[in-house]
């Protein structure tokens, strides 16, 4: 991510908050595993307001999915075929750690470094990768401006700090992106209801997120309840995909 991208990102994540304090702003905190941090949720504004920083994300994703192998391996599908679950500022001013947890109902997690590392003490983001040997624990302390893209059914967290840490995660799944009126951090039961509500209700499904009258179909946790699930047909992608655009962005990568 560029600089002026970092600054695109932290006044999108000030005004989300100065306007949207109640419904896209979280003090978070990690109950079970400890610690947690001060969440702005900037999902469909960012793809809106920094589609650059959008394009962005995706790009590194997509890079990082043909390194891994994840398609040809876990045959999960390209990045560009998933949709933006949600897009956090992060900030930890207020705690000083992170304890460890999995982005669970995510695909891909693909987070950034907005500090300067040198600005805070300890602070190292911490991966347990599945069937590592001897449960061996992976710890980066991310440059400024870099990426690290995982599995976002990964167990990560950070370690203690001291001093400013600010970060910018997304996470990628199955479904088509968390529309605005979604909880903040929408759930797959929730969106399943909520493609199936639209599918009975649109003759033209696509252009759900374009209908002002579809709030009201977004469910309560009563719905969830008695919903006895929805069949999307999203999980595996099974078709090969071309990596000519893969190919020009990694040159363009290693160009700058």
């Amino acid at each position: 991510i560029t600089p002026s991208q970092v600054e695109s990102v932290k006044r999108l994540a000030a005004c989300t908050k100065l306007y949207f304090p109640e419904s896209r702003f979280d003090h978070r905190e990690f109950t079970m595993s400890g610690g947690g941090n001060d969440c702005t949720f900037m999902n469909i504004l960012l793809q809106i307001f920094s589609p650059e920083v959008f394009e962005n994300v995706i790009n590194i994703a997509k890079l990082a999915y043909k390194k891994a192998g994840w398609g040809e391996q876990l045959r999960l599908r390209p990045p560009h075929m998933c949709g933006l679950r949600t897009a956090e500022y992060l900030n930890y001013k207020e705690f000083k750690r992170l304890g460890g947890h999995a982005d669970t109902g995510s695909l891909f997690s693909v987070l950034f470094a907005l500090s300067d590392p040198k600005l805070y003490q300890g602070g190292e983001f911490y991966l347990l990768p599945r069937d590592e040997p001897d449960n061996r624990m992976y710890y980066f302390k991310p440059r400024q401006y870099s990426a690290i893209v995982f599995l976002s059914e990964t167990h990560h967290g950070v370690t203690d700090l001291e001093g400013p840490r600010e970060m910018f995660t997304n996470e990628f799944w199955v479904y088509d992106d968390a529309p605005w009126h979604s909880s903040t951090r929408a759930e797959n039961s929730e969106m399943d209801w909520f493609v199936q509500r639209a599918e009975e209700t649109l003759d033209h499904a696509a252009d759900y997120y374009k209908e002002e009258d579809l709030t009201d179909l977004w469910p309560f946790e009563e719905d969830i309840e008695d919903f006895d699930g929805y069949d999307s047909g999203y999980g595996f992608y099974e078709d090969e995909s071309s990596d000519d655009e893969l190919n020009a962005i990694e040159d363009k990568n290693d160009e700058l």
